[in-house]
């Protein structure tokens, strides 16, 4: 009991936190090094975090189709891969380096910061790893994206109410993580999550009790 209370805990919790942590996602800007300059603490903060939470974004969804071996079960836990190797790439990237050269740039003098800046903005335009779009940042997003909607298929066939699963279809928009897209995403993802699970404990209570009644003397 301990542990089932744990893991509804963990998928309704885990993903209301994080979005509050996105919360302080600064703005940012076309001009990298000027739009994160005077928040890059917040900046090295959400992003750090965010590498934190990213598996553990894979585990509850995993934890969410535990029991399904239906092929959308399937290409959900696939395109789960996808999101946590690129998306990880991504956000080490365009999150964190970015972060720490910033912070770099802004203890040297005037004179210097504006070549850092430069490498900043070029270091971000990386066609692999870097943003507006990039090789990593799109087999991310569509590594998140297809998981959520082939999880949301999988579990609606297996019984799931359409709010859980317009709900988890909707929490593929997290992959846009700044807010307020990403923050209410995760808000659909952990309510998705509790109604699914109330509807498993519901189930299984109706069968325990079916079972105690088949197994009672006529």
């Amino acid at each position: 009991m301990t542990l089932l209370l744990l893991r509804r805990l963990f998928l309704v919790a885990m993903p209301l936190t994080l979005a509050v942590v996105l919360w302080f996602h600064p703005a940012g800007g076309d001009n990298i090094y000027e739009g994160v300059r005077d928040d890059v603490d917040a900046w090295l903060f959400v992003h750090t975090a965010f590498l934190l939470f990213t598996p553990l974004l894979a585990i509850a969804t995993y934890l969410l189709l535990s029991g399904l071996e239906s092929r959308a079960a399937a290409v959900s836990r696939v395109a789960l891969v996808f999101f946590l190797v690129f998306y990880t790439a991504y956000e080490v990237t365009v999150g964190v380096g970015t972060g720490v050269l910033v912070e770099y740039a802004n203890g040297l003098p005037a004179v210097e910061q504006a070549a850092v800046a430069d490498a900043i903005q070029h270091y971000n335009g990386n066609a692999i790893l870097g943003d507006p779009m990039s090789v990593s940042l799109a087999l991310g997003l569509l590594g998140w994206a297809v998981a959520m909607i082939a999880a949301a298929v999988a579990l609606r066939r297996a019984g799931a109410g359409w709010p859980a699963t317009v709900l988890l279809g909707i929490a593929a928009l997290f992959a846009v993580h700044p807010p307020p897209v990403g923050p209410a995403a995760l808000v659909c993802f952990a309510a998705a999550a509790a109604l699914i699970e109330r509807a498993r404990a519901r189930d299984a209570k109706t069968l325990a009790l079916a079972a105690l009644a088949a197994s009672a003397p006529a």
